[in-house]
């Protein structure tokens, strides 16, 4: 598609695994596509960092497994689930039917090899672009602005298609108030860390359950361990923001999570995001096509959200290419897209809204350890239910 007085076809504003595997897909099929990432590359991301079976198809066809696992990426074969009491442990080979093992790598390397198939694939890929809006005409996408971090100066681009992918805080989906939705005190945060010397999570990972809250542990390249926790707002705010006591009045308290933490040591910085809101969330506003968080987020105990945003990049990648002829065809897209991720998302959301009160519930989770460790065809029925 070539369009008058467009340097670009489509712009795609957000360089994690949901824009750069629709720029790849779209650049590959002759649009001129244009990335933009607000952060330089490569850069750490908030994120359990669990690349699931059910990515690996998504992955396949990019042409990029092989070099996930030459930067690092640990083969995951084992999951646990520890309640204070009770553990409950499964096979990767028995709750997918993708394959017989899951990946783990940190987001910086996993983002950055992403990043760099896009651009591969005949993408422009411009980093430190911060879009604050989308500019329409007549209701349809007509460019974004924004600023260049590294001039300072402003930036506009022009385009009749602009994709969403700058994630669950989006200035193009999400109005101010709602990017701070919640009661204040309750509301949910996450932190986020790698660790060095934690004991016995070689080629596993382990969802922590605690007081109104949990927390996974995977293990990624160069020896270190990724720890990501959902937890209350208070529970940070009562310790002054120091997050190393936080894991301690969290995760901590938990006595599996204890052992595995005996002698670990902090290796970089934390991280935190917040607050958090999960379900989904408009699949489009005034013409722009919203994929990954941008969209909405499943519950991180799930540890789907990475397969969310490829496929949700691949499902409007496909939606767009199936209606492109001489003049983009937006509406028809859009239309499609929402088809598509209803139909692969719908079900998976609704499980895991289900299931979010019994996870930050002390009484539900003890309940819940024992029936499901008591059963395990299950236990395997419900992870099925959050990932395909």
């Amino acid at each position: 598609m070539r369009t008058a007085n467009n340097a670009h076809d489509v712009i795609i504003v957000g360089g994690g695994p949901a824009g750069s595997t629709a720029a790849a897909l779209l650049a590959e099929s002759g649009m001129r596509v244009l990335l933009l990432e607000e952060k330089r590359m490569p850069r750490e991301k908030l994120c359990g960092g669990f690349i699931t079976a059910e990515c690996f198809p998504t992955l396949s066809r990019l042409g990029v497994i092989e070099k996930l696992l030459s930067a690092g990426a640990e083969k995951i074969r084992r999951m646990s689930v520890f309640s204070s009491s009770r553990k409950i442990e499964a096979d990767v080979s028995a709750i997918s039917d993708k394959c017989g093992w899951a990946m783990s790598l940190s987001r910086s390397r996993f983002d950055q090899i992403l990043f760099e198939r896009a651009r591969s694939g005949g993408a422009e890929c411009r980093e430190a672009i911060a879009v604050r809006r989308c500019v329409t005409q007549k209701g349809e996408p007509a460019r974004v602005e924004g600023i260049d971090l590294g001039t300072g100066g402003a930036a506009a681009f022009q385009a009749p298609l602009v994709i969403d992918a700058s994630g669950r805080q989006s200035r193009l989906m999400l109005n101010p108030e709602e990017r701070a939705a919640g009661e204040r005190g309750s509301r949910l945060y996450a932190l986020q860390a790698h660790f060095e010397n934690v004991a016995g999570v070689g080629g596993r990972v382990d969802l922590f359950l605690f007081p109104r809250g949990y927390g996974g542990l995977s293990p990624v390249e160069e020896g270190l361990v990724n720890l990501c926790l959902i937890v209350r707002e208070d529970a940070i705010s009562k310790v002054g923001n120091d997050f190393l006591k936080t894991i301690g009045e969290t995760i901590l308290t938990n006595p599996a999570a204890r052992e595995r933490f005996a002698g670990a040591r902090l290796a970089g910085r934390w991280h935190s995001a917040g607050p958090l809101t999960f379900g989904k969330r408009r699949l489009s506003r005034a013409g722009v096509i919203a994929i990954g968080d941008a969209a909405g987020m499943i519950d991180p105990f799930t540890g789907t959200g990475i397969q969310i945003a490829l496929r949700s990049g691949e499902l409007a990648a496909t939606a767009v290419l199936e209606t492109l002829d001489a003049k983009l065809n937006i509406d028809e897209a859009l239309k499609r897209y929402s088809s598509y991720y209803n139909a692969e998302f719908g079900a998976r959301l609704a499980v895991a809204s289900a299931l979010r009160p019994v996870v930050f519930s002390p009484m539900a989770t003890r309940l819940a350890g024992q029936v499901l460790g008591s059963m395990p065809a299950l236990t395997r029925l419900l992870i099925r239910a959050t990932r395909q």
